[in-house]
C-alpha cells in the first residue's frame, strides 16, 4: 500500500539527515554537506513524487481528514524555504575561522535551526502517513493503486541509486 511504501521513503530521509548531522556535530563540514546535498537530492525527488503521483490523486477523492492538497503544498514550500537556510549556514560556517568555543556554539546554534526543519517534516509525515495516503488506499481502485506503486517506486529507486554512487 501506499503508506508504507511513502513511509519507507521518510525512513530513508530521516537516515540521510542523521547521517549529516552526526558529521556536523563531529565539526566534519566537508562531510556534513556532502550528507545533507544527499538528503537534498532525495528530499527533492520524494516532494516531486508526491506532487505528480500522490497530490493529483488525493485533490479528486473525497476528504475525510480536515487536511487538503492546500496544505501539503505549503508545507512543501516552507520546507524547501528552512532547507535553503540550512544550506547557506552549513556554508557559511563551513568558511569561517573560528576557535574551538565559537565553533561548537555555531555548531549547536545550526543543530537548533535543523531541529525546527525536523520538526516540521516530521509532522508533514505524520499528516501524510495518518490522513492522505490511508484515504487514497482506500478509496482508490486496485489498478490504480498498483500503477501508482510502480511509478513511484521505480522513481525512487533511480534516486536511490544515483544517491549511492554520489555516496560510494
Amino acid at each position: 500500500m501506499l503508506v508504507k511504501l511513502i513511509h519507507q521513503q521518510h525512513l530513508a530521509l530521516q537516515e540521510l539527515f542523521a547521517r549529516h548531522q552526526e558529521a556536523l556535530l563531529q565539526g566534519h563540514f566537508d562531510i556534513a554537506d556532502e550528507w545533507l546535498q544527499h538528503f537534498a537530492y532525495c528530499q527533492k525527488a520524494h516532494m516531486q513524487i508526491e506532487e505528480a503521483y500522490l497530490f493529483p490523486e488525493f485533490a479528486k477523492i473525497e476528504h475525510k481528514s480536515k487536511w487538503d492538497v492546500s496544505l501539503y503544498v505549503k508545507e512543501h514550500a516552507k520546507i524547501k524555504i528552512l532547507f535553503q537556510n540550512i544550506i547557506n549556514d552549513l556554508n557559511w560556517l563551513s568558511e569561517q575561522e573560528l576557535n574551538e568555543s565559537q565553533r561548537r556554539r555555531n555548531i549547536i546554534a545550526l543543530l537548533d535551526k535543523e531541529k525546527t526543519l525536523k520538526g516540521l517534516n516530521q509532522h508533514h509525515e505524520e499528516r501524510e502517513e495518518e490522513a492522505m495516503l490511508i484515504e487514497l488506499d482506500a478509496q482508490l481502485d486496485a489498478r490504480q493503486l498498483k500503477e501508482l506503486q510502480v511509478d513511484i517506486k521505480m522513481t525512487w529507486a533511480e534516486v536511490m541509486g544515483v544517491v549511492k554512487d554520489k555516496a560510494g
